[in-house]
């Protein structure tokens, strides 16, 4: 599923015929059963005789009540047609919802970086409003650790640490890391600060190294496949040689929704929606239906947090909330650039885990945008879970009883026709059986029709997304 849904036209209601359409076909009914007895009649047989206006008044009734059941269910089939054609876009709606609501629980988190309450000072609850350093900025090493001899083992205790208590208490804890650093050295720094901060071992199956940097695509891939354990994410960013973005390391734990231990865990978990990752040309056009899926209410968007947009996408994504009429206040837009310093690859961890503190401390939605260099991606953060989504209810007939309804009337015009009773009588038997054939095929009709107009359909919006592709 794609954040663009196609643009698959929906159809109006065919009208039902005008009322006046039913006394004037009895009135031809009648009108032409006149005509014909007017030939056909024996006069000497009398205009008092009961056969005469049977012929006369209820065949034609009987008839023109059939003729006018059957075309009632050719306008019902139809109308049937629509409605669930109608239905069938509003489910791929809800279903696109459903599928855009989705979101993760991340539980705790920890940022370490060079200066100390980002968060707080940024939000201006506290301090001084940071600014970005004249050069990059490194980690402050534990000199008294054990393990200083191992630089990377000690930011990643450090990191760790406010996590310890939550993390001893899980089983199965699945880590995944990032730290530009060779494979086998960052697993057993790894290792070592699991060993210091938690005072257990960590299995090395445990352990899912990341060769490159981790975007929004990982959590998209945690999202299509929900989480069955704990996953940790570590990613941690040093100084290189011709790098200019400061140093910083961050953890964030997610959990299954089902986990009985978060009802012991005093902070409020936070809803870490759908990210969408978008090219520089689709930006404007996708980011309106991405604030479109109802992830977060409109009025609880607070901040958004900038990581590194060009000027004309920032001016472009202020006037997609504009347009989609979520105002947030200018106090509120906070461009980590003139904050922090220039950003990197790895900095939308440290944006997440700014805008998840900003959620803890009571400021309800956050808008995080990172971009890349071909690439902007989009975050909603929340303390509360999405919307449920409606499901369109199916009130679909499956039963066509005005056709029915019209058999039962054009058989009962066959048993009365023939004056001889021997006759009716025999014929009872026949059309009974015929009555019963005829309904038991209609049971099957309107649901088989649904089928095929469904096969129709899923074609139809497999070419439209085809087309929209291509």
């Amino acid at each position: 599923m794609n954040w663009l849904l196609p643009s698959m036209p929906r159809k109006e209601l065919p009208k039902p015929p005008m009322w006046w359409c039913w006394p004037l076909l009895l009135l031809i009914s009648i009108s032409i059963a006149a005509l014909i007895l007017f030939f056909t009649w024996p006069v000497q047989r009398g205009f008092a005789n009961s056969r005469f206006w049977l012929y006369l008044l209820i065949i034609p009734f009987l008839l023109a009540f059939a003729i006018g059941a059957f075309v009632l269910s050719a306008c019902l089939q139809a109308r049937r047609a629509v409605i669930f054609r109608n239905q069938f876009i509003d489910s791929k709606q809800a279903q696109w919802q459903n599928w855009a609501r989705r979101a993760l629980k991340l539980t705790s988190w920890s940022l370490l970086t060079p200066e100390p309450d980002l968060a707080v000072r940024i939000l201006g609850f506290q301090g001084v409003m940071p600014q970005a350093p004249s050069k990059p900025a490194s980690l402050v090493e534990n000199q008294n650790d054990k393990l200083s001899a191992s630089p990377l083992a000690d930011i990643i205790t450090q990191t760790l640490t406010p996590l310890s208590e939550q993390l001893s208490k899980l089983q199965g804890v699945q880590v995944w890391f990032f730290t530009g650093e060779a494979e086998n050295t960052s697993c057993i720094a790894l290792i070592q600060a699991w060993k210091a901060a938690l005072n257990k071992q960590l299995p090395l199956d445990q352990i899912h190294y990341l060769e490159q940097y981790p975007d929004g695509r990982l959590l998209t891939d945690w999202i299509n496949n929900p989480l069955l354990k704990p996953h940790l994410l570590i990613c941690c960013q040093f100084l290189k040689a011709e790098s200019q973005v400061s140093e910083f390391s961050a953890a964030l734990l997610f959990q299954p929704h089902s986990d009985a231990h978060l009802n012991s865990i005093k902070l409020k978990p936070v809803y870490v929606f759908r990210p969408q990752r978008n090219s520089l040309i689709q930006f404007e056009h996708n980011a309106a239906h991405f604030l479109g899926a109802g992830q977060t209410e409109g009025t609880r968007l607070r901040h958004l947090w900038d990581n590194g947009l060009e000027r004309r996408e920032h001016s472009k994504l202020i006037s997609i909330l504009d347009e989609s009429a979520i105002a947030i206040s200018p106090n509120n837009v906070h461009v980590l650039p003139q904050l922090l310093g220039p950003p990197a690859s790895s900095s939308f961890w440290l944006t997440l885990c700014l805008a998840a503190e900003s959620c803890d401390l009571g400021q309800r939605g956050q808008l995080v945008a990172a971009q890349s260099e071909e690439s902007i991606s989009l975050v909603q953060l929340s303390t509360q879970p999405a919307a449920p989504v409606n499901m369109p209810v199916d009130t679909i007939s499956r039963y066509p009883l005005a056709y029915l309804a019209g058999t039962v009337a054009v058989m009962l015009a066959l048993i009365l026709l023939p004056a001889d009773r021997d006759t009716q009588m025999g014929m009872l038997p026949w059309l009974g059986g015929g009555l019963v054939v005829v309904a038991a095929l209609l049971s099957f009709s309107v649901p088989l029709a649904l089928r095929l107009w469904r096969k129709r359909l899923d074609v139809e919006w497999h070419l439209l997304e085809q087309q929209r592709h291509d």
